[in-house]
């Protein structure tokens, strides 16, 4: 299982949905999508390999970044607060059958706005490893 099919699985908890509805997609919102919507993609995803390979199992480490998208700026921070409350420090939890090693925020990005659209967003990464 990719790290893509962990994070939508993730996402789709009732704490987000609450926010977003169904408007959550990998890369690319679908043309006429509404708002309040939460794009993400996985930036990097790295084995970070045992050397007792044959034994252990393999983890991996991927960069997770998630940009909620809205009309107004307190929504897009009060999507992120609902996904650092989901994410941030999570340890040895299970999702999507993949036992999540741990999920911290790294990096919250500059606000930006899209003046022709009207439409705020600020991304934010997280470090998620996990076992494969």
């Amino acid at each position: 299982m990719s790290a893509e099919q962990i994070v939508s699985t993730w996402l789709s908890d009732a704490s987000i949905t609450a926010l977003v509805g169904s408007r959550r997609a990998l890369s690319q919102l679908p043309q006429n999508t509404a708002y309040p919507a939460l794009v993400y993609q996985v930036v990097t995803n790295t084995p970070a390999p045992h050397l007792n390979y044959a034994t252990e199992r393999q983890e991996s480490v991927a960069r997770v970044q998630l940009n909620p998208l809205a009309r107004d700026i307190a929504t897009v921070k009060s999507i992120h607060s609902a996904l650092r409350a989901l994410l941030d420090f999570r340890h040895n939890i299970v999702i999507a059958g993949k036992t999540i090693i741990s999920c911290r925020l790294g990096v919250a990005g500059v606000v930006e706005k899209d003046n022709d659209l009207g439409i705020w967003t600020q991304s934010a990464d997280y470090v998620l490893r996990y076992y494969e």
